[in-house]
């Protein structure tokens, strides 16, 4: 399916759909055949962020649309000096691929007003499944690495049949994630999540290549995270060593016994 652009005024050319609420400003047309989108914000260990920021760079993605919101906070984002919209939609259509990110949060209020106009747009152009990649927050390290699932049970099958991805029983997946996941119920469109315990205060690789990881066993994506390992290995290094600091202070002050077991169980 094509949309093309047209003429709105001397700042862009633009197609825009959505309500007064929130709007989809497409800048660019895009030649997709029911592409997949997959959906990346800020949360736990930024692992979402980072994934769609690596699939971005590897397949050399174009900026397509923004999203415009009066429910968006009133700032600004640089990349490398540049300015950016704060809510950006990525195409690439030789791999019938469209990918979602923002660095500033929504407010409540317009959450629904959001997410609804970004899947009004998304089906327009003929999207027939989104997946969310997230982070779930756990103090210090996770010890022990997944990716757990939630779905629609139309796609329940194809999760099941990856042996490397386990199903979340029961829970709460908040804010603009949560919202989409929400939205894709009311359409005709199959939405589910890859989650991954993430660290909670500082970015977390290692979660975003269990994610990537996760995307390329499901749709052969071939996104290479050897780059990402790496840094990983040396976060992971680091909060090792704080740890340790943190520990060899609280010994020191307040005695081992009545504080080691309480440390061990923060960074479990």
């Amino acid at each position: 399916m094509k949309w093309g652009s047209s003429v709105m005024d001397e700042e862009c050319e633009a197609k825009i759909l959505g309500s007064p609420e929130a709007k989809v400003v497409q800048t660019k047309e895009v030649d997709v055949e029911q592409p997949l989108l997959v959906c990346c914000f800020p949360s736990a260990g930024v692992v979402g962020t980072i994934a769609a920021n690596t699939i971005i760079e590897q397949f050399d993605m174009e900026e397509i649309a923004h999203v415009r919101s009066r429910y968006m906070p009133s700032a600004a984002v640089f990349m490398d000096g540049r300015l950016r919209h704060p809510f950006r939609i990525y195409g690439k259509p030789e791999r019938n691929l469209l990918v979602v990110t923002a660095e500033l949060p929504i407010a409540e209020d317009g959450l629904y007003y959001v997410s609804s106009a970004l899947l009004d747009w998304a089906a327009s152009i003929g999207v027939k499944e989104t997946v969310i990649l997230d982070g779930i927050p756990v103090q210090g390290i996770p010890l022990e690495r997944k990716v757990l699932y939630a779905a629609e049970e139309e796609k329940l099958a194809d999760l099941e049949g990856d042996e490397h991805l386990e199903i979340l029983q029961k829970g709460v997946i908040s804010g603009i994630a949560g919202s989409i996941l929400t939205e894709t119920l009311c359409r005709a469109m199959i939405g589910f999540a890859l989650l991954t315990p993430a660290i909670a205060v500082v970015p977390d690789p290692e979660g975003a290549i269990l994610l990537l990881q996760a995307l390329n066993r499901l749709y052969d994506f071939g996104v290479e995270v050897s780059e990402l390992q790496e840094s990983a290995d040396n976060i992971r290094k680091k909060m090792e060593e704080m740890a340790q600091q943190v520990d060899g202070i609280r010994r020191s002050q307040t005695g081992a016994s009545r504080h080691s077991d309480a440390y061990e169980r923060m960074f479990a």
